[in-house]
């Protein structure tokens, strides 16, 4: 699994093809998502490990906002753009944008961003002119590497050109900080 995390993260198709086909693809997914966001929980948190509650909800939010922003992306490139694939190689594909989050964890060596900011990372995109010059490079390199890849992920998953993955990952992404304003997470 770790390879195919380091395969995505540096684009290659293989990484992705194998996430699509895999009979675990999922099961492995959740895993990713699951070990990024409690990664995050445990070395942006101030409180450490006291406050597990807040963990819990770090890590379940993560994994809604995931499912959120997948599903988007299969609408979009399923419904509007014609894409051919399926929601289960697609959750596959966009796990493993997550791990370029973990990017984050330098923007803490700037400024103390609030753990509530990083359960939904759109939300950090438009704080980032709060934020200092190292916590802005590194939220503003995350975002970018995330996107690049779930377009990279999409192409590969739903069978699409990449201008029309880009597209899709646009429009999920614009719809998932929508929706994560409007409901918190």
């Amino acid at each position: 699994m770790l390879h195919q995390v380091i395969r995505g993260l540096t684009f290659r198709r293989d990484g992705y093809l194998r996430a699509v086909l895999s009979r675990n693809g999922v099961a492995d997914a959740v895993v990713i998502v699951t070990v990024v966001y409690l990664v995050l929980s445990l070395t942006l948190s101030s409180s450490a490990v006291a406050d597990l509650i807040g963990h819990v909800r770090f890590v379940l939010n993560g994994g809604f906002a995931w499912l959120i922003l997948t599903g988007l992306l299969y609408l979009i490139t399923r419904h509007a753009l014609e894409g051919d694939g399926s929601f289960q190689g697609l959750l596959a594909t966009t796990a493993l944008a997550h791990p370029a989050l973990l990017l984050l964890v330098a923007a803490q060596a700037g400024d103390r961003i609030p753990l509530a900011l990083f359960a939904h990372p759109t939300l950090l995109l438009p704080e980032v002119f709060r934020f200092g010059f190292v916590t802005s490079v590194a939220v503003v390199a995350a975002t970018l590497w995330f996107l690049a890849i779930l377009a990279a992920g999409a192409r590969v998953a739903m069978s699409l050109p990449l201008e029309r993955a880009a597209l899709a990952v646009g429009g999920a992404y614009l719809g998932w900080w929508i929706v994560g304003s409007i409901f918190g997470f």
